[in-house]
């Protein structure tokens, strides 16, 4: 690697850790059973846009890559709903966001309508809706095989109880469907309590298909993507 290259890569540790501190703060909250509620979701929304924006832009990309465009995909812990968003609006996937948090469901569905606004006729012509549900991982709000896909990014360190999130994810998997699970490394200094993921996944009731390191940003790799199917 050049100077140049070590510089900007440095930079870029740097900034990620700033923002991540950053988001930390306005997303200290009110513990549940089920997790923690985001203290300000209107502040968490905002600096998640700026810090995650190429992130979610990546793991659309490899979702809309890895599925069917008929696939019904759920996404649990979708926060403001970006992700949810973009795979709806630009890949014509048919998503349903979960979050435990009420008020991030409500910011998830301002955030759908804006971007329906700002999208004007390429909205009606080429996106879909995205819908968005209030509920816990480890007790989903939806019927048996439900979906094709589930996906989680950056949220299951979070769950209190992991195998039973796992369990739920099965559940509601259709026979032959799979989970995309993208969590951050073990022993990170701005997350240093995080369990490693594998770990965590090897635990729970899905065969593990793939545990691999995930670049980003740049490079780095600060995250892993795991791959889960139905046994």
């Amino acid at each position: 690697m050049t100077a140049p290259a070590i510089v900007l890569a440095a930079l870029a540790v740097g900034l990620a850790v700033a923002l991540t501190h950053l988001v930390r703060g306005h997303a200290r909250g009110r513990p549940t059973p089920g997790g923690i509620l985001i203290g300000d979701t209107g502040a968490y929304d905002k600096y998640s846009r700026v810090l995650f924006g190429s992130f979610y832009r990546g793991i659309a990309s490899d979702i809309a890559a890895a599925t069917s465009p008929a696939a019904t995909v759920l996404e649990v812990g979708c926060g403001p709903g970006h992700l949810s968003i973009r795979l709806a609006r630009d890949h014509r996937l048919d998503v349903t966001g979960l979050d435990l948090d009420p008020a991030m469901i409500q910011r998830a569905r301002k955030n759908a309508e804006r971007s329906k606004i700002e999208n004007g006729e390429r909205s009606k012509i080429e996106g879909r809706e995205p819908t968005f549900v209030e509920g816990d991982v480890a007790a989903l709000p939806f019927d048996d095989s439900s979906f094709d896909l589930v996906v989680s990014t950056l949220a299951m360190h979070h769950w209190p109880d992991t195998t039973a999130g796992l369990r739920e994810i099965e559940r509601v998997l259709r026979p032959g469907g799979r989970a995309l699970i993208w969590d951050i490394n073990a022993g990170l200094p701005f997350h240093a309590h995080a369990p490693d993921p594998a770990e965590q996944v090897r635990a729970g009731p899905l065969r593990v298909v793939s545990a691999s390191p995930w670049r980003w940003p740049w490079r780095l790799t600060f995250s892993q993507r795991l791959e889960l199917a139905r046994s």
